[in-house]
């Protein structure tokens, strides 16, 4: 049976980002991973998902293209996000502190899945990244993030320099 995990809302007019806990009936833009059955998922996350549900590979899910260039390797680039466990416990919003974070591609300077997730993006565009274990923080816990957890980013690309 597919298990929701949490829906991302964007509000254009607020610039905001929320996410919440969601019923598998009520999944209207949702992200949902595996338990067992993945029959019921998106193509991107039932290809991502071994037989036993456990997500092997990043998910990238465009919500809104932007324009302009595609941001790549090398490129600084400026994002607001909400981050959160895949339970849909929230530990990060930079919406919330009203401080964009800003990071240059390629440095090694995130987590693998945001090097990863963000590249192509175009300023304006808005994403949704699964991020597996393995490309987060692995077997170590970051605060409230337990070893192994994967990860659930809406991300908004605000500017590429």
């Amino acid at each position: 049976m597919a298990v929701a995990l949490a829906i991302v809302r964007f509000y254009p007019e607020k610039g905001l980002a929320l996410f919440s806990n969601i019923e598998p009936q009520t999944q209207v833009g949702s992200i949902v991973v595996a338990d067992t059955d993945t029959s019921g998922l998106p193509g991107a996350l039932r290809d991502a998902a071994s037989l036993d549900g456990e997500l092997q590979r990043l998910v990238v899910e465009d919500i809104r293209i932007g324009i302009g260039a595609a941001a790549v390797e090398g490129d600084t680039v400026t994002v607001d996000y909400v981050g959160s466990t895949q339970d849909g416990v929230q530990f990060d919003n930079s919406y919330q502190r009203g401080e964009p974070f800003t990071f240059t591609l390629g440095e090694r300077k995130v987590i693998p899945g945001w090097e990863q997730g963000i590249l192509g993006m175009r300023t304006g565009g808005q994403r949704v990244l699964v991020v597996p274990a393995d490309l987060a923080y692995g077997d170590y816990q970051v605060g409230p993030i337990k070893a192994g957890s994967t990860l659930v980013f809406a991300v908004e690309l605000l500017a590429i320099e």
